[in-house]
């Protein structure tokens, strides 16, 4: 029995490091998708700017996506749909409306968006988009400063921040559910069989990144996508 354990676990191994180079070039990323998003118009005649890692990967499409609000005239939150492949998921944009409508009334050459806190943040907590804001500043005021909320959320707060503060670059650190030359679980699942091994980080990750991995048992370098604390699956088709 245990070497037929030992044989599934190695066959099924090897299935997924023959799989890996070809399904990793199937997917697309959170930077392709928007690289695509960039073409599209909103309602209001403003371009869309989405929430999404670069390196987060997604199921191939073989067509151009499409992009439309997932709710009547409210582009906050965009749906992206696949046509051809028959997947969508839904991605929340940056842009505030509101605020850009007041900055195109009161248009100043000199001043740019920038990210700044909606509420006072403590130290050690972890950024989301209810934490922000954009507010527009004197760009020779803005060193270090962020101009897209996406390069903010998830990011770690090294100190006590207060509401209306722009936010620098040295204040805030990055928080990896994964990090490089740790130990991770490698784990594939299907309807019939789940495996789990051990493996180490050969890269830093967020959720939905696509690093590389050591099989610490067969030192075998796989593609996989971190699914949580020190978890990552094997990039295969699902």
């Amino acid at each position: 029995m245990a070497l037929l354990r030992l044989f599934m676990l190695t066959f099924s191994v090897l299935i997924w490091t023959g799989l890996n180079a070809v399904q990793a070039s199937e997917r697309i990323t959170g930077f392709d998708i928007k690289a695509q998003a960039k073409s599209a118009v909103t309602s209001s005649g403003t371009s869309l700017d989405l929430m999404v890692s670069d390196k987060r990967t997604f199921f191939k499409c073989g067509k151009p996506l499409s992009f439309a609000p997932r709710m009547e005239n409210d582009w906050s939150t965009v749906e992206v749909t696949c046509v051809s492949e028959n997947w969508s998921t839904v991605l929340r944009n940056n842009q505030t409306f509101q605020i850009e409508e007041e900055f195109e009334n009161t248009f100043d050459p000199l001043k740019s968006k920038t990210v700044v806190v909606r509420k006072n943040i403590t130290k050690g907590e972890v950024l989301t988009e209810d934490h922000l804001a954009y507010s527009f500043q004197i760009s020779d005021d803005l060193p270090g400063g962020f101009t897209s909320m996406s390069e903010v959320i998830g990011r770690k707060a090294k100190f006590n921040l207060a509401r209306g503060a722009v936010i620098k670059t040295r204040q805030l650190e990055i928080v990896y559910p994964v990090e490089k030359g740790k130990a991770v679980l490698l784990i594939a699942d299907n309807s019939r069989l789940s495996i789990t091994v051990n493996a180490i980080a050969l890269e830093a990750g967020q959720l939905g990144d696509m690093i590389k991995v050591k099989n610490s048992r067969s030192g075998r370098i796989l593609t996989a996508i971190v699914i949580g604390e020190k978890k990552v699956t094997p990039l295969t088709n699902m």
